[in-house]
């Protein structure tokens, strides 16, 4: 222990650290921006000094900063933004409809409106909405309502004309647009032609970004969320040098992001002398998003491009982020780790499975050969269960989120929310991971369902982990970054139906209150 006195201490809680060294501790010390000391309460007179900011936990529990290893917070940011059209807004289109026409009545004319959230099998109609609908809604106003999943979307008439989408416009590869089946004119509800849309939609301004970012940021830090990564499939240098602006404005982003990269932009990466790793634990540089379903739109990419861009990647220096969304992609990005590890062996190479929300057993093994991390999503069952139990055919709900069986199999897991695609709270991650309960009591494959010491440490240490940062972040040990949460109640305490509604209380990032209740 160190002689001088602390910046910040924590005392009268109880600690779960995650260090096999310092199990139990009533007290931690914070110096500067690193762990000064984890101990009892004995030793608090030893490090306080007349500077010291003591803060009685009052038997709280403190545990390390969550790491959301699987999120979008620029995409946050902007859905942030957006018109809120979440089931926790809107139960029907006629609900949507009337929020959207409250902000056209606040909107001049002619300015786009975005509202986003929407899940048609959660409104009481079961159905998307229509152009029609919108055009109700906003008869002067060009505007876009996005699917919670982002792969659909819905636009108006004045957006249809706007991004040039007419009866005589041809479907894309891997998207569709939906027409009338009597007259062809297509009814605004546009399925996976995000880049067609987008090209035709400006940008948010730089000053509302801004703004949508400071929102998402206190957002993350109200969560108790410390570490972000982004895992855009389209991140570029472009993305990068804007991380950087926005981390040198006084308290714009506190937390921490490592931004991984998307395939198309390895390429300038390199050239501009980053690789893996660069920058610093406020902002450094991930691995490499392999993605191709989401770039090129086409569901099932063909093999070879998986192989191609993931070997370029391996060979590189990068670790690989293969978007596995189903059987399928999962079968893939395994034949693409066999492929790479086979031309260029890397013993620790931390490869990552993103999603990997559906594993048969057979599959197992064959992860277990590689053993690459697997980078999840519980929230999704919480959230999008009802969705599932009608959409996966029965057989394969045993199968969904499987992730005892990836702990048992001896893979690495951390655990994310997917935001904006999801809501950010990692408490309801955990919840899930141990309960297996979606949103309305069914539970689904009970025999998943894990410890809250295990899901507790997937959100956390799993989570540094997977970004290669565990020897400075994840566990409550002397000398790692002071990036420490308070919690209301101890998770390995409450029953099972309590960890829900567990409260984040206070969130520090280095040695510094940042959010607290």
């Amino acid at each position: 222990m160190a002689g001088n006195s602390a910046d910040l201490i924590l005392y009268n809680a109880q600690i779960i650290t995650f260090d096999e060294e310092h199990r139990q501790a009533e007290l931690v010390a914070v110096k500067d921006d690193k762990i000064l000391a984890v101990t009892n309460i004995s030793d608090l007179d030893l490090l306080t000094g007349p500077n010291t900011r003591l803060i009685d936990c009052q038997g709280m529990t403190v545990i390390p900063g969550f790491n959301d290893a699987h999120c979008h917070p620029i995409g946050q940011a902007i859905t942030l933004l957006h018109i809120d059209c979440s089931p926790l807004s809107v139960r029907s289109i006629m609900d949507i409809k009337s929020i959207i026409r409250q902000r056209a009545q606040e909107t001049p004319h002619g300015k786009w409106l975005r509202a986003a959230q929407y899940n048609e099998i959660r409104l009481t109609e079961k159905r998307n909405p229509t152009r029609w609908d919108l055009d109700e809604a906003a008869p002067d106003h060009p505007v876009i309502l996005v699917h919670y999943s982002a792969g659909t979307c819905v636009l108006n008439s004045r957006a249809l004309q706007l991004v040039g989408i007419t009866r005589k416009t041809p479907d894309s590869a891997g998207g569709r647009i939906n027409r009338d089946p009597v007259t062809q004119e297509p009814d605004g509800i546009i399925f996976g032609m995000n880049a067609k849309v987008q090209k035709g939609i400006p940008p948010v301004d730089a000053e509302e970004l801004e703004k949508g970012i400071r929102l998402a940021s206190q957002q993350y830090l109200a969560c108790g969320i410390t570490s972000l990564q982004d895992t855009g499939w389209n991140n570029s240098l472009n993305h990068w040098q804007s991380y950087k602006r926005y981390k040198r404005k006084d308290g714009l982003l506190p937390n921490r992001i490592s931004m991984l990269i998307g395939s198309a932009g390895l390429e300038d990466i390199t050239n501009n002398g980053l690789s893996m790793g660069s920058g610093d634990n406020q902002l450094r540089i991930g691995g490499v998003k392999i993605a191709l379903d989401e770039s090129t739109g086409q569901p099932h990419p063909p093999q070879e491009a998986i192989n191609y861009h993931a070997l370029k990647a391996h060979l590189a220096g990068f670790q690989l982020a293969f978007h596995v969304h189903d059987q399928y992609n999962l079968r893939a990005a395994l034949g693409a780790l066999d492929l790479v590890l086979r031309e260029s062996p890397r013993p620790l190479h931390r490869h990552r499975l993103e999603h990997c929300m559906v594993c048969t057993p057979d599959l197992l093994a064959p992860m277990a050969k590689h053993r690459p991390m697997v980078v999840t999503q519980p929230s999704f069952l919480h959230y999008g269960g009802e969705d599932f139990m009608k959409t996966v055919p029965h057989e394969q709900l045993h199968y969904l989120f499987p992730i005892s069986s990836y702990y048992r199999t001896g893979l690495q897991v951390a655990f994310s929310s997917d935001s904006p695609m999801m809501p950010s709270n990692p408490l309801i991650g955990i919840y899930t991971a141990v309960s297996r309960k979606e949103l309305h009591g069914q539970v689904l494959a009970p025999e998943e369902g894990i410890s809250p010491s295990n899901a507790l440490r997937m959100y956390t240490l799993g989570g540094a982990y997977a970004s290669f940062e565990e020897g400075i972040k994840g566990s409550i040990t002397p000398g790692k970054l002071a990036d420490l949460v308070i919690l209301s109640s101890n998770p390995n305490q409450v029953e099972v139906e309590e960890l829900k509604d567990i409260k984040v209380m206070m969130t520090i990032i280095n040695g510094k209150v940042v959010w607290e209740r």
